[in-house]
Order: structure tokens, then sequence, then C-alpha cells
């Protein structure tokens, strides 16, 4: 499924981002960085966590972008809730569909780590937490309304689990998060156009 999903990736932007020169809004060279709060749900509990989150983005190209984010849990909004710890770092890959004005939505995929803790114990042994890989997937938008600054919303929903021997928990969590962000240029325009050989 990533594989594909990849795969997906790489043949749009092949076929849409290196055939545009990067001007306008967005284009190659942007750094951005992004502070936002997030809530999440977690379907498999039916419960609701509260994060601060927080993402560093370059643009490589008009259309693609690699990105990393930080999950950092705060708590959880569901009374009694066993989860007492659910932070996560993620780092992947950004497709950012064509448009000419500051919107700008994308869709990428996050490989990371969650480090996650629970109520749980065995013979009154608590659990200790784990790192444990997680898989996320990504739909949203950012909006550069000023030269410096941007808003971004995501979507995000990922896929694993912590597995101790106190506990095996569902990190399956679909979250949302909105936060105001900055951005500089760190390429001159003229190394931003990129141009397409003819055949």
């Amino acid at each position: 499924m990533k594989n594909i999903f990849l795969g997906i990736l790489l043949l749009v932007s092949g076929t849409t981002c290196f055939a545009q020169s990067d001007s306008g809004f967005v284009h190659k060279g942007i750094l951005a960085g992004v502070g936002t709060v997030g809530v999440g749900e977690m379907p498999a509990h039916n419960i609701s966590n509260v994060y601060v989150t927080g993402n560093i983005e370059y643009y490589t190209e008009k259309c693609i972008s690699v990105r990393g984010d930080g999950y950092f849990f705060v708590n959880s909004l569901t009374p009694n809730s066993p989860l007492k710890q659910n932070s996560s770092v993620y780092f992947g890959a950004f497709y950012h569909f064509p448009t000419h004005s500051g919107f700008d939505p994308l869709i990428g995929i996050q490989p990371g780590l969650a480090f996650a803790r629970t109520s749980d114990s065995v013979n009154g042994k608590a659990d200790p937490g784990a790192l444990s890989p997680i898989t996320s997937f990504v739909i949203g938008f950012n909006f550069f309304g000023e030269k410096w600054f941007h808003i971004q919303a995501n979507i995000r929903y990922a896929i694993g689990q912590e597995s101790t021997e106190e506990s095996q928990y569902s990190l399956n969590e679909i979250s949302f998060n909105f936060g105001l962000g900055s951005n500089i240029d760190v390429l001159p325009k003229r190394y931003r156009t990129v141009s397409v050989p003819a055949f």
C-alpha cells in the first residue's frame, strides 16, 4: 500500500511539477515551519486526545516537499482514559497540487515512531511504555497569505500498535491540527525555474 501510494506521487510529480516554472506563492526553495494544536480520536478505544504539534517543511520542487512532524501528547479528553502517553515523530514526502494562488492543497505519507504508555499492568507490573513504528497518511493545505507567514491545516490517519508484555494497545488515530507558520525562501529566484529539455 505504501509503495503504491509513493509510486503515484512520483508519477504525478514527474508529469506535472517538472513541466512548470517555480513562480508565484508556492515554489521550489521554500523552507517553512508551523506550530499547531491538534486533537485526535482513537476509534478502537473511543477516546480523544490533545496534542501540541509542529513541523518543518522544505519544497524540493514546486509540487514536492519533505517534512518532519512532532506530536507531543498533552492529555486525553476522555475521563478514565488508559492512555497516559502517546507522543510521536514523523518524516515523509508530500505532493502539492498545482494552483495559481496562495492556496496549497497537499497529500502525503509519513512513517515514524510513537512512544506510548498506558495504565495497563500484568501481575502488578505497570506498562513501562515502548517505542513503536507507526505509519500515517495526511491530507491538508497551506495558505500563503503573506510573504513570511502562512496557515496550515492537516487531517492525519495514523496506524500503529504499542506492543509490550503489559499492553497490546492500538495506536490507530485520526487527528486534525491547525496553526500558524512562518516561511522563508532559501533559494534565489534564478534557481527556482525548471527547464524542460526539448526532444
